[in-house]
C-alpha cells in the first residue's frame, strides 16, 4: 500500500465530507439503527464540528482518492497532559479492511506529538473496529453506553508516557 496522506478539509467541502461520512456508516446504522449515527448526522452539524476551535477534519487520501476523514480535536490540558480525540474516523466501504484506518491513526499521532492522551469510542459489537484501536495501542477504559438492545458505545484510551 503507498503512503496515506491526510488532507486538510476546508469549509468548502464540508458537503462532499457529509455525504462520504453518510455512505460510511450506512451500513452500521442500517444493522444498529442508532438514532445518533453520523450516517443521519444533518450536513449543519458536521459544519459545526468542523467550525469548532480546537477541532480539525481531515480527508483520509490514498493513492490520489479520498478514501475517508478523521476528526482530531477539543484538546484539552489536564496538568501536564494534552488530550485529543478521534471522532469520527470513517472509511469508504470499498476501501475498509485494506489497513487504511490504522495507517490514518498513525499519521495523525506523527502529526500531534503534544498529545499525551488519546481518546475515542467504537461499537462494541464491531470486533474489526476494536481489533484497529487495539492494534494501535489503544486500551478499553471500561466506559459503556448502551445505545439499544443491539449496540453498545465503549470507550478506548491511549496514553503516552514522556
Amino acid at each position: 500500500m503507498r503512503e496515506i496522506i491526510l488532507e486538510e478539509v476546508s469549509l468548502e467541502e464540508i458537503d462532499l465530507l457529509h455525504n462520504m461520512q453518510v455512505q460510511s456508516f450506512m451500513p452500521l446504522y442500517e444493522k444498529y439503527h442508532d438514532e445518533e449515527s453520523p450516517a443521519i448526522e444533518p450536513v449543519e452539524k458536521v459544519r459545526g464540528r468542523a467550525e469548532f476551535p480546537g477541532r480539525k477534519y481531515y480527508f483520509i487520501v490514498k493513492d490520489g482518492e479520498r478514501v475517508g476523514a478523521i476528526n482530531i480535536g477539543n484538546k484539552q490540558r489536564d496538568n501536564d497532559n494534552t488530550i485529543l480525540y478521534i471522532s469520527p474516523l470513517f472509511i469508504l466501504p470499498e476501501y475498509q479492511n485494506q489497513g487504511i484506518g490504522y495507517a490514518a491513526i498513525r499519521k495523525v499521532f506523527e502529526m500531534y506529538p503534544e498529545a499525551t492522551t488519546w481518546r475515542l469510542a467504537t461499537i462494541l459489537q464491531e470486533p474489526a473496529n476494536c481489533h484497529l484501536y487495539e492494534k494501535c495501542g489503544f486500551q478499553r477504559t471500561g466506559e459503556e453506553t448502551v445505545i439499544n438492545e443491539k449496540m453498545t458505545i465503549i470507550g478506548y484510551e491511549r496514553k503516552l508516557t514522556r
